[in-house]
């Protein structure tokens, strides 16, 4: 099959063309603004109030049970609607580190003295405030780095680092959306997914599709959203051999980590995968337009589940066909991953605080990528932070349905935007070596 028509690039200097790519930071102060943002971020945590203790039994215990060796409870703890990948990456250090964690509270009698007059959190006056609970304080604080440094070579490799390297960091310290992951609901399985889909789309635009692919397949196995960007990575997919070097190893890895959890526990391992389990509720009404539907609660489970997918598929059609080979480019794929992350947002049951956080990230490294000032991601960022944090992270009313239902659609217009904008140069096949 001949490859779809497209446009030619505007020549260089012409209305329209690409901005030259930035400079990214030194090596050293990329590490040192790290640092920073990591600081900000622990002071954000750490001022409203700490991790939450909701949804932490759901990677806590399994991740004990795996750093213990019982494989067999770790399926039969897993009851979020997930795969069990945070579990099995968090389980070597839960394993390492099991002297200092000791009972399955952070805090408490069992850790060191030292180190409870080290951490102010868990002097005994503040035990009964703070429960940080097994992987919540040091790993919650990990799954952070592997979102900023997911974000951090994603702009670079887009051509938007230096001062876009600074903003993101700081961004993604402060973002109500990152740091909701961890107090309102205890959620770092998505803050890792979101790190992880940052840096498989930066493999994309390098052209390591295998690489790609099993990024791709680790963010899966945090959260199934992974899903939805990938789709827009096999639409930039230069052709068809790039798409099977791409899908084979998310595939691959997505089969290790649940194979396992399917051999012991069959039934409650697809349950959770699957996600459309309702369990004893018949009837669901939430502040989204699907939450507000008539239907069944299991109907909106699944409609919630398939209708990004569906929804994406249909994005990922039209802009190959739009842009061909020229949609592997920094802002055009920047774009339709944008899209399809906003895709989850029109469709979802519930409009929690945390599932802001990949929309947001991809929106702010989307006006990164096109060499522009973030004030309109910022704006989308801090709108929808007040829906929902006025509404104790999760909006209830048909009033919130509503306004719920245009900030999706508003992130799908930017990027579908993105996506029908002017044709850049593509990508060479070997540029961008970023170190």
């Amino acid at each position: 099959m001949s490859p779809p028509h497209r446009r030619p690039a505007p020549a260089a200097g012409a209305a329209g063309a690409p901005s030259p790519p930035r400079a990214p930071l030194p090596a050293a102060v990329a590490v040192a603004l790290c640092l920073g943002g990591l600081g900000l971020f622990v002071a954000v945590v750490v001022a409203r109030g700490g991790p939450s203790v909701d949804d932490a039994y759901g990677v806590t215990r399994p991740a004990a049970a795996i750093a213990a060796g019982d494989l067999g409870a770790a399926a039969r703890a897993s009851i979020l609607p997930q795969p069990d990948g945070y579990a099995l990456l968090t389980s070597p250090l839960v394993a390492g580190l099991r002297p200092l964690v000791g009972t399955p509270t952070w805090c408490d009698a069992g850790v060191p003295a030292a180190t409870r007059l080290l951490l102010p959190w868990c002097r005994p006056g503040a035990l009964a405030g703070h429960r940080w609970y097994r992987s919540q304080a040091l790993l919650g604080v990990l799954a952070w780095l592997v979102l900023a440094g997911g974000a951090l070579r994603l702009v670079r490799v887009a051509g938007g680092g230096g001062a876009g390297e600074v903003v993101v960091v700081v961004v993604l310290g402060a973002m109500p959306g990152a740091t909701d992951g961890i107090v309102e609901t205890f959620h770092p399985q998505d803050i890792v997914a979101v790190g992880a889909c940052c840096l498989a789309l930066a493999e994309a635009l390098r052209r390591r599709f295998v690489l790609c692919g099993a990024l791709f397949g680790l963010a899966f196995l945090c959260k199934q959203f992974a899903l939805l960007p990938m789709v827009a990575a096999l639409a930039a997919a230069p052709h068809w051999r790039a798409r099977r070097r791409l899908a084979l190893p998310a595939l691959a890895v997505v089969a290790g980590g649940v194979v396992p959890f399917l051999a012991v526990d069959p039934h409650g391992t697809w349950s959770t995968l699957s996600a459309v389990d309702a369990g004893a509720a018949v009837h669901l009404t939430t502040g989204t337009v699907v939450g507000q539907t008539p239907l069944s609660a299991s109907a909106k489970l699944l409609l919630a589940r398939d209708g990004p997918v569906v929804l994406a598929l249909g994005m990922a059609g039209w802009a190959w066909r739009r842009r061909g080979a020229s949609l592997l480019a920094p802002v055009p794929l920047l774009g339709l991953a944008t899209a399809c992350l906003a895709a989850r947002l029109v469709f979802e049951v519930a409009f929690a605080s945390y599932y802001l956080l990949e929309v947001s990230t991809l929106l702010v490294l989307l006006d990164l990528a096109a060499h522009r000032l973030p004030w309109r991601s910022l704006g989308w960022i801090v709108l929808t932070g007040v829906l929902v944090e006025s509404n104790g992270g999760l909006p209830t009313t048909a009033a919130d349905a509503v306004w719920a239902f245009l900030a999706a659609l508003a992130a799908l217009a930017v990027g579908m935007r993105a996506v029908a904008g002017p044709a850049p140069v593509p990508v060479p096949a070997r540029a961008d070596r970023v170190p």
